[in-house]
């Protein structure tokens, strides 16, 4: 307990970065809730639940000044939860800046920094949302402050000097020790150490009373071992208030400096530390009885109100998150149905392989069998061999066949049937190994899908962040939309995840940007002045399609001819279809957008929209009609850790192409390839197929001279390549292996799968050898060009 519950545990850390993401996602949405339906009582007790649970965790580990500054964000909670303030849209920024600013701070902390920005300006102004804030009678009120423990107090008023506890009499008994729970306790304390008792009482008035106890057990950690706790510890892990812990410490220090240690200001009231020696010593005694140096008295604050610098009255608090970053990457949270679906499906593995241990043994014992019998068969043949000749003598001698053959039969007729039993025996082992054969296939496939189901977290982990992200941006641009979601749950792999939020982003900026009109202008052409944005996410087989569509003016072809003659991207004599229009919009620094803003016009989003889904393994498409909105369609493989990949050879090497980029595959007579301008092309039903050399990219040496050969076309349907390949084998489950060292730069090669026979696959790079198929265009024209160039000077 008491390892894990160190501020620099890298555990306690994932757990609570991990937890406190969660809060801050609930916040976020439930503020979202409340502005549009702010008598959501529901929502608002969800949101003063995941403020202090943040406040509670983060002051566990050490991050005073998150704890602190969600301590104020919990107060304007609590005056909302209270009915005496009513949800309103200033409120509701304020608390939207507010979860901006608790991001920043769990940003700089899980970086190995503190937050250092000064927050008294929002802090000025989420107090200024509270009725009459007077604090509790000798409670300390925390300034904000971005410094760690730099948490200056300011003084309340007070009539007189008070201390904050009786006499040293007033201090609280100790509950006393059982026989055994001494002697469990004193068994666990090394020969070199004491076992001391800390007697704490706690300031009830302290803003964050629920959680001195964790702060006053981590103090203690750096002084010994804390090996018991009245409460318990997990009592202190509640969110409830304990006037009076008691910690039983081993340690070599003395009394003096666990107290110095437990007292906190603004924490603590008075700490008492004794050593144990006895059951009947773990009851207090009456403290006057004891040497004054030994308890620590916090004196209440001075009676006229004046602030102090925080230089004079700051405590120095350690730094548990700085100095080191904390990878947060590596945590995934998990359905436990799933887990225990995938122990049921090891002990079945467990069970087949005692099966398969058992035809093994039954495979080795009909082994010997067949050898004993071999031997055996052997040896009576020889014996029947040296009976011929006598055999035939006797027929010679006037012998009667049929007595002959009587005899043969009665000595050597039993081994026409000596392997039958081996055959029935064999037969059946046989019969088990392919039923076991079998049920392990069908175990692997389910540990498979098992193990993939791990991997996939709902799409609505990311989802969930637009609407804050869409009402911010619909504010800047002075529009009204409405964000629809749609198949949250739909899931994927989390690596897929992790990635695909840029994307995402960078979609519905262009849709709230360039596609939904202003209220007037909405209004103007007969629509509703709210603009509607849909995210929509579904399966598709093996692919997940997400949608991103609004309702606004559709992408204007002409407007993106315009602007593409003018960066000099197409020729003006260039005839464009819709589908070509569409495209153009996803090159680098394209933008049809007349001014420079913080959203657009740049020609930077849809460029990287594209490279990044195409790093996915998947692809982009887009939609429109003029006037009534835009489409943008990406599909992606579900998980890129497994894939459908087609395995062709070329030469002796044998690729693995995805299916998912597999349009079809031809055999055609390589007579019926054409050249144009020193460039491989083949006519697909009158459509022209730039042809690629898988062996002359590769440098592979043809193995046969065989007059056909196998076309694959990849790509999509505005982009195709045809590949030319020796041989089709098959479709088959490929496991993606990434590539290492001087391997991770071959072009067109995305990684390497292991066959089942034991060799290894290269895996295509279909995107790759889409643009090995444009460079060889470019090649070819700039060679016509250079020759027409020579001509003409020939000519000249």
């Amino acid at each position: 307990m008491s390892d894990y519950l160190d501020a620099n545990n890298e555990e306690l850390l994932k757990d609570f970065f991990s937890e406190a993401e969660q809060q801050v996602e609930t916040l976020e949405s439930n503020i979202l809730v409340i502005e549009n339906d702010p008598s959501n009582h529901d929502a608002i007790d969800e949101i003063f639940r995941a403020a202090h649970t943040l406040k509670g965790g983060s002051a566990t580990v050490e991050m005073n000044e998150l704890a602190t500054f969600c301590h104020d964000v919990e107060d304007l909670l609590d005056a909302l939860r209270s009915g005496l303030v009513v949800v309103s849209e200033p409120i509701v920024d304020v608390l939207l800046s507010s979860i901006d600013t608790i991001k920043a701070m769990l940003d700089a902390r899980s970086n190995g920094s503190v937050y250092q920005e000064d927050i008294t300006p929002i802090v000025q102004k989420i107090n200024s949302f509270i009725p009459a804030k007077v604090p509790k009678k000798g409670a300390h009120v925390k300034l904000p402050s971005g410094m760690l423990g730099a948490a200056p107090a300011e003084k309340p008023v007070a009539s007189e000097p008070k201390p904050a506890v009786q006499a040293s009499s007033g201090m609280p008994p100790i509950p006393p020790l059982s026989d055994d729970e001494y002697t469990e306790l004193k068994n666990a304390v090394p020969e070199d150490q004491k076992l001391w008792s800390v007697n704490v009482t706690f300031d009830e008035s302290n803003p964050m009373n629920s959680v001195g106890g964790i702060q006053v057990f981590a103090a203690l950690k750096n002084c010994g071992t804390v090996l018991k706790t009245v409460p318990d510890f997990e009592e202190l892990y509640e969110d409830e208030f304990h006037p009076q812990v008691v910690y039983y410490v081993s340690s070599a220090n003395q009394g003096s400096a666990l107290e110095d240690a437990a007292f906190l200001d603004d924490v603590t009231l008075a700490v008492d530390a004794q050593p144990v020696s006895g059951a009947s010593s773990a009851v207090a005694a009456p403290i006057a009885e004891q040497p004054p140096a030994q308890e620590k008295v916090q004196i209440a604050p001075v009676a006229e109100e004046q602030p102090e610098p925080a230089q004079n009255n700051a405590q120095p608090a350690k730094k548990p998150a700085a100095g080191h970053a904390v990878n947060q990457s590596s945590i995934l949270r998990v359905d436990s149905k799933r887990v225990d679906n995938l122990m049921n499906l090891v002990s079945e593995t467990v069970i087949t392989k005692a099966a398969f241990n058992q035809n093994g043994l039954h495979m080795a014992d009909l082994q010997v069998k067949l050898q004993n019998l071999n031997l055996s068969f052997k040896e009576k043949h020889r014996r029947l061999m040296e009976c011929m000749p006598k055999y035939i003598e006797e027929l010679q001698n006037g012998g009667q066949m049929k007595e002959i053959m009587q005899k043969m039969t009665e000595e050597f007729g039993s081994m026409s049937s000596w392997f039958d039993a081996f055959e029935t025996d064999f037969k059946s082992s046989s019969t088990k190994y392919r039923s076991t054969t079998q049920n392990l296939g069908r175990i692997t496939g389910e540990l498979q899908e098992g193990v993939m189901k791990i991997r996939m977290v709902p799409i609505g982990t990311i989802f969930n962040r637009f609407p804050r992200v869409v009402r911010d941006l619909s504010r800047d641009l002075g529009r009204k939309v409405n964000l629809v979601i749609e198949g949250e749950d739909t899931e994927l792999d989390k690596t897929v995840v992790d990635d695909l939020l840029d994307p995402i982003m960078h979609c519905v900026r262009n849709s709230v940007d360039h596609g939904i009109e202003s209220p007037e202008q909405r209004k103007a052409i007969g629509k509703n002045e709210t603009g509607t944005l849909t995210l929509r996410a579904a399966n598709e087989g093996n692919m997940i399609v997400i949608d991103i569509i609004d309702d606004g003016t559709g992408i204007e072809v002409d407007k993106v001819r315009e602007k593409a003659i003018k960066k000099g991207l197409i020729s003006p004599n260039k005839i464009l279809s819709n589908q070509d229009a569409y495209n153009l919009i996803f090159l680098p620094g394209f933008s049809t957008s007349d001014k420079i803003s913080s959203v657009s016009g740049r020609g930077v989003g849809l460029d990287v929209v594209k490279t990044m889904v195409e790093k996915l393994k998947g692809t982009i498409n887009v939609t429109s009609e003029r006037g009534k909105g835009s489409k943008f369609s990406i599909r992606l493989p579900l998980t890129l850790a497994i894939i459908q990949g087609l395995l062709v050879r070329v030469g002796k090497e044998v690729y693995s192409i995805p299916v998912a980029n597999v349009i079809e595959s031809q055999r055609v007579k390589l007579d019926t390839i054409n050249t144009i301008d020193n460039y491989e092309v083949l006519n697909v039903r009158n459509e022209v197929i730039s042809i690629l050399r898988l062996g002359r990219l590769f440098n592979i040496r043809k193995t046969d001279n065989d007059e056909y050969c196998f076309i694959v076309i990849v790509g999509s349907q505005e982009k195709k390549i045809g590949v030319m390949v020796d041989a089709l084998i098959g479709e088959e489950d490929v496991v993606i292996k990434p590539l290492q060292d001087q391997f991770t730069s071959s072009p067109g090669i995305a990684g390497a799968t292991v066959l089942g026979d034991g060799s290894v696959s290269l895996i295509i790079d279909v995107n790759q050898l889409l643009e090995l198929g444009v460079k060889q265009e470019l090649d070819a024209q700039q060679v016509r060009e250079a020759e027409a160039i020579k001509s003409a000077a020939a000519r000249g």
